[in-house]
């Protein structure tokens, strides 16, 4: 069977520039292939393995419609497109001390050898004795101790009491085959003042695996500062591989960490971060600018599932990314926790804390081998917007929520109600679409006639499992929800009338549901 990869690229007028410095006179032929977007569309496609494999290159043609048979756009446009194309800077797991200086060395470097190909090396081979008056251009103290500044500023937002120091470590200036300086990344503690801690050791292995990688972000993101390039908004020369940022991190600075990491995308700085990540503490849904994406293991191979800005704003009916902002502060305000719920396999949409508190206690006591995450939505009209979101990272759901004085019209093929008003009607299409999905992602979805307490309260649940009449409605519905729990449900969870307490029958029945 053909493999094809295809990629729609957008062509701005600095890539273009570029292009026709490396295309010369094929520039107008290439230009043929633009889009009146300035997109240009290219796809390869793979046929048989091994050495009898073919490759076969084509460009979209945007008149016609149809691939033409060509190397992408007639110029050859996987060089060029490499050489356009962030350049990828790996964040590793566990760097070591020499990464670290690396990384300094690296940037300085190039921006070092930049300054000679303008002419300047050929002064180092006509003669030696300028090699010093060259070092002092290519390593500018104003431009390093610039540079230092910029990446504490960042760095000490994390560890407010850290130096990054940057000191030139060379003992001989220059040799036949070296004319380029080291330098070394020291960590200092400071004191309340400013002053350097002499007291307090500020090693690589005394400060921490955290710090250091936090370090080398720091150090990454101002190396456009050494390397004097001018930010463009929307433009991106950079893409960092973050690994696990969340390690070695306390949880107060991995929230400081994630807020740099947001404001680093979504600013004019020219990085695109890309993190691997097992935190929920790194998702803020709040953020613009910014796509998750789910990655899970499945029978026929790895899965990828990605959210954005816009289908948050569909899922939740913002008319503006202010709108949406403002609905995600929200969300996440009534509920912190619920980024968790995108590392789970199924989930269960509640309505309110009477149900988080109930459920919660029911699954202490059942354990069922499922792993199974309740999500409070805080009110019966915000359970449509996470089951949108769920079926965008194809996470199994079901739902519980009251009926309202809604009455069911029937049941469905899925042997869930049936509502054709009020927002109960919303909740069931979107279960309904969910249980249509490929994957199959909608499960069990339940309702309390009319309320949680009218329900429990009703004659068809046993007296001694009934939700008491003499419960105080002052006194909340969360508190009461405990002593309901605490007071009557728990102490006779072995009783064989458990069953008639409608939560109770909810719960087991979405442990024995499979997707099969």
């Amino acid at each position: 069977m053909p493999i094809e990869f295809e990629l729609e690229l957008e062509v701005d007028g600095i890539d273009l520039t570029y292009i026709q410095e490396k295309a010369g006179k094929k520039i107008n032929s290439f230009k043929e292939y633009l889009s009146v977007k300035s997109t240009i569309k290219i796809r390869r496609t793979i046929i048989g393995i091994d050495k009898s494999k073919v490759k076969m290159d084509q460009t979209l043609n945007p008149i016609s419609g149809n691939w033409d048979n060509n190397a992408f756009g007639s110029i050859g446009l996987i060089q060029v497109f490499q050489a356009l194309m962030p350049r990828p800077i790996l964040i590793r797991a566990m760097p070591t001390e020499e990464e670290v200086e690396n990384v300094v060395n690296e940037i300085l470097a190039s921006k070092a050898k930049s300054k000679l190909s303008e002419g300047e090396l050929l002064e180092l081979q006509k003669a030696q004795e300028k090699v010093k008056e060259l070092q002092e251009k290519m390593y500018d103290p104003t431009s390093i101790n610039n540079y230092k500044d910029e990446v504490n500023k960042h760095f000490q937002k994390l560890f407010p009491d850290t130096l990054i120091d940057i000191s030139d470590t060379d003992k001989v200036k220059w040799t036949e085959d070296k004319f380029g300086k080291k330098f070394n990344v020291e960590f200092k503690k400071q004191n309340a003042d400013g002053s350097h801690d002499e007291s307090t050791p500020s090693s690589y292995s005394s400060i921490g695996h955290g710090a250091v990688r936090s370090a080398i972000f720091s150090l990454l993101l101002m190396r456009d500062i050494i390397e004097e390039l001018a930010r463009k908004s929307g433009r991106k020369e950079y893409l960092i591989l973050f690994e696990e940022p969340e390690l070695f991190l306390y949880p107060r600075i991995l929230k400081n960490l994630r807020e740099l990491i947001y404001a680093v995308s979504d600013q004019d700085f020219p990085y695109q971060v890309l993190c691997a990540s097992h935190s929920p503490q790194m998702i803020d849904l709040s953020k613009r600018n910014s796509t998750l994406i789910r990655m899970i293991k499945t029978d026929s191979g790895t899965k990828l599932y990605q959210i954005r800005d816009e289908d948050l704003k569909e899922a939740k009916g913002a008319q503006s990314a202010e709108d949406l902002k403002q609905a995600m502060y929200e969300v996440l305000r009534f509920n912190p926790h619920i980024c968790e719920s995108f590392y789970a396999d199924e989930v269960l949409l509640v309505e309110g804390p009477t149900e988080e508190i109930v459920v919660r206690g029911i699954l202490q006591k059942l354990t069922p081998s499922k792993d199974l995450f309740i999500v409070n939505c805080g009110t019966v009209n915000n359970i449509p917007f996470y089951q949108k979101v769920y079926r965008k990272f194809a996470i199994k759901s079901h739902v519980i929520c009251d009926t309202d004085s809604h009455m069911a019209e029937a049941i469905d093929d899925f042997s869930n109600p049936i509502f054709i008003n009020g927002i109960q009607q919303t909740i069931y299409e979107e279960h309904l679409m969910n249980c249509k999905n490929d994957p199959k992602i909608g499960g069990i979805l339940r309702v309390h006639d009319t309320t949680f307490e009218v329900a429990h309260a009703h004659e068809g649940v046993n007296t001694t499992v009934r939700y008491p009449d003499n419960f105080v409605p002052s006194h909340g519905k969360p508190f009461n929800a405990n002593r309901y729990w605490r007071e009557v449900l728990e102490p006779n969870f072995a009783n064989k009338e458990i069953d008639t307490a409608p939560i109770v029958s909810f719960i087991k029945e979405i442990i024995s549901f499979s997707w099969s």
